[in-house]
């Protein structure tokens, strides 16, 4: 199953980087995004975990600037990120209700949440992603630390597998993946999910992503995904 890397948005060479064809982007809210990649995916975050490290939570004027955000800037390859809260399954779900309620933005991306960092209970994330078919086909699954070695030794992949085959869930995507070409080719190996990302591409500039650079990381992680270079 091909996957994509997606690249978190990076002020510093945005520039730079917009002119990459054929990559797919993140850009957290309030973040406007560009499209400028060949109509690959697009993920709009919705700011949650920015927020959480803040000590901070989305409240309903978040939701109503986020519902704006979104009517304004979806397109059809674009994934909108629900408003969950990280670490709190029971909360973000209560979110994602609330926001149906209140008649936001219709096509969003649940989040499926663990309560404690690099700790998985499949039976829970199970029933959170049952719960969330009601609303949506397409979600995220919030890394809690995980390497892509922890994620097969706890079976990470029976969850993908469940929400492919049983709920026929369209895509899955994984936050916080891939922190170097180890790591990149350990979830490489987890099967059932489609797209991963990290900001690990312009944080790591020591040689661990096979570039010492933004956009030498960019082609190097391409290349090991796709098996080829870009074209820049």
């Amino acid at each position: 199953m091909q996957k994509e890397y997606v690249f978190p948005h990076f002020k510093k060479q945005e520039d730079e980087i917009k002119k990459i064809k054929g990559i797919s982007r993140l850009f957290a809210y309030p973040k406007a995004p560009h499209f400028e990649n060949g109509g690959k995916k697009v993920i709009l975050d919705s700011g949650a975990f920015g927020l959480s490290l803040q000590g901070r939570k989305i409240n309903k004027n978040h939701m109503e600037k986020l519902d704006k955000h979104y009517r304004k800037y979806a397109r059809e390859n674009t994934l909108c990120i629900a408003p969950d809260e990280f670490l709190n399954p029971m909360q973000s779900m209560m979110n994602i209700r609330k926001w149906y309620k209140n008649g936001y933005y219709p096509y969003v991306t649940a989040v499926l949440q663990c309560t404690h960092k690099r700790r998985i209970d499949l039976d829970n994330l199970k029933y959170q992603a049952k719960f969330y078919s009601n609303f949506t086909d397409e979600f995220c699954f919030s890394n809690n630390d995980l390497t892509g070695e922890m994620a097969k030794m706890l079976n990470v992949q029976e969850l993908f597998r469940y929400m492919k085959e049983e709920l026929k869930v369209k895509w899955i995507h994984v936050l916080g993946a891939g922190w170097n070409l180890e790591d990149i080719n350990n979830w490489l190996d987890v099967d059932y999910f489609d797209s991963m990302d990290s900001i690990a591409y312009y944080t790591s500039t020591n040689g661990e992503l096979g570039g010492y650079n933004a956009i030498d990381n960019i082609r190097s992680i391409y290349k090991q995904i796709k098996g080829s270079d870009l074209i820049v």
